[in-house]
């Protein structure tokens, strides 16, 4: 996924460069050290819950900006790569957008996928639901949820561990014919929340695992279905169903807590009075019998839809506890911000299922993961001398390496043997100056040219 996100943003970086003539530096291709770098900055924003924290603040110098930040990249570089971030061809995106409107982030979500579910055997009980990422730019499948907290945004279909959370399978909703996508023809023909279930569900085909889904999703053709295809549902269902009978719906004669089954061969439906004057009505092809809980006076159908109905909600939940989401004019960057939590979390449950360590705090996990991205990319930036040496010494600091790097072995004094003379580092590689002195700061080899005099108690001081 690194790789792909580093192949797009290089190309975009290039034409940033050629818009930009005078500055090339900042501008330069990105390697995947500082790619991890980055999105560790973006785990470190999720668990100080910095994400919409404007970056003059986060990469404040006046005290109230957090060091880690300035230590893993430059506030300017970081906005450089907001912009710069691409996840696909962008120049031949208009050709393949008539056959996939959401082609700038549909490979790097699939390769998240095809990860989820390699590294991970899901439970017994799964669960199918609808995320809403927060967005209200431009987008021609942006959609309007009332019932979400962010109303607006892009949806997402998710298939989530009903126990775990862990999120085994997902896609984006991009309009009419993106549920149908890689289904048969047959199954093409079915209502479009069922085609959304056969979608996710194709992984666990023919696995004998339960499926939760709310009334949106949930029909007895759904339940049919899965039968055939090695799956059992369970699930609520609208009042408006033509199979559901009269006697199932609400009544206000009805007595409270009291319950009515109906069953077919393959097939349970029961409808339950929670209060006066209501009905919840569900259907199961995994229960095959009345039995109801004598404390609560609900059915097991109920309490076992209750136990397995939040997986997706739980997701969802936690990436919004911890999200590093920042505010963009671009859809792609919503999800590939929910694409980052997802991982984190996806992440933390496999390191806890390895691990056996149930006690660690998810705040824990979390800084745990950004500083072993970070690792590679603080040590390369220690000895870059184009930094200041207050900040080297913060990187320093926090990854508890000398700044110094180790002194050549022959230098003696600060001086290598004549005849093992080295090229200055700092003077044009076209000179091919060379040189025995060594800088008493980062060690490397530099010219008389390229120094300047200081007496040998401000040397020591600065040593020190």
């Amino acid at each position: 996924m690194i790789e792909i996100i580093q192949q797009w943003t290089n190309k975009k970086l290039e034409k940033l460069r050629d818009k930009y003539p005078s500055e090339q530096y900042t501008f330069k291709d990105t390697d995947q050290i500082e790619l991890k770098g980055f999105l560790s900055v973006l785990v470190y924003s999720a668990v100080f819950k910095s994400s919409h924290e404007s970056a003059l603040s986060l990469f404040a110098t006046d005290g109230t900006g957090r060091p880690i930040f300035r230590a893993s990249v430059s506030k300017k570089r970081f906005l450089v790569l907001l912009v710069a971030l691409r996840f696909d061809d962008f120049e031949h995106r208009e050709a393949r957008k008539q056959i996939d409107p959401g082609c700038a982030i549909t490979e790097l979500l699939d390769m998240f996928n095809k990860n989820s579910q390699k590294y991970y055997v899901p439970g017994a009980n799964v669960t199918v639901d609808e995320m809403l990422l927060a967005f209200r730019g431009r987008c021609k499948f942006k959609m309007y949820i009332p019932s979400k907290p962010a109303k607006y945004g892009v949806k997402v279909q998710c298939l989530a561990d009903s126990s775990s959370f862990y999120v085994y399978n997902t896609y984006v909703y991009t309009g009419k014919g993106s549920d149908s996508y890689s289904l048969s023809e047959e199954d093409k023909k079915k209502p479009i929340p069922a085609q959304a279930v056969l979608r996710l569900c194709k992984p666990i085909y023919n696995s004998n695992r339960n499926v939760t889904t709310d009334n949106w999703y949930s029909s007895i053709e759904l339940s049919e279905e899965l039968k055939n295809k090695g799956l059992t549902t369970v699930g609520t269902l609208k009042k408006n169903k033509a199979v559901i009978p009269k006697e199932f719906l609400p009544n206000k004669n009805k007595p409270i807590n009291s319950s009515i089954f109906g069953f077919t061969k393959e097939c349970t439906l029961v409808s339950f009075v929670p209060k006066k004057n209501k009905a919840v009505v569900l259907y199961s092809t995994m229960h095959h019998d009345n039995t109801v809980n004598s404390e609560t006076q609900k059915p097991e159908i109920i309490e076992y839809y209750n136990s397995t109905k939040s997986g997706v909600d739980s997701v969802d939940q936690k990436c919004s506890v911890y999200s590093c989401s920042r505010r963009t004019h671009r859809w792609p960057m919503a999800v590939f911000f929910r694409i980052v939590d997802m991982s984190a979390w996806n992440n933390c449950v496999i390191h806890q299922n390895q691990t056996g360590i149930r006690k660690q705090t998810r705040l824990d996990y979390l800084k745990g993961l950004a500083e072993q991205l970070n690792e590679n990319n603080l040590k390369t930036r220690l000895y870059n001398t184009r930094l200041p040496r207050q900040l080297r010494e913060i990187i320093s600091e926090i990854i508890k390496v000398p700044l110094l790097p180790p002194i050549d072995e022959n230098a003696q004094d600060g001086k290598l043997p004549r005849d093992q003379r080295k090229y200055c580092h700092i003077c044009p590689s076209r000179l091919k100056r060379k040189t025995v002195y060594l800088c008493h700061s980062c060690a490397k080899p530099v010219c008389l040219a390229c120094t300047k005099k200081i007496c040998v108690q401000c040397a020591a001081k600065d040593r020190e």
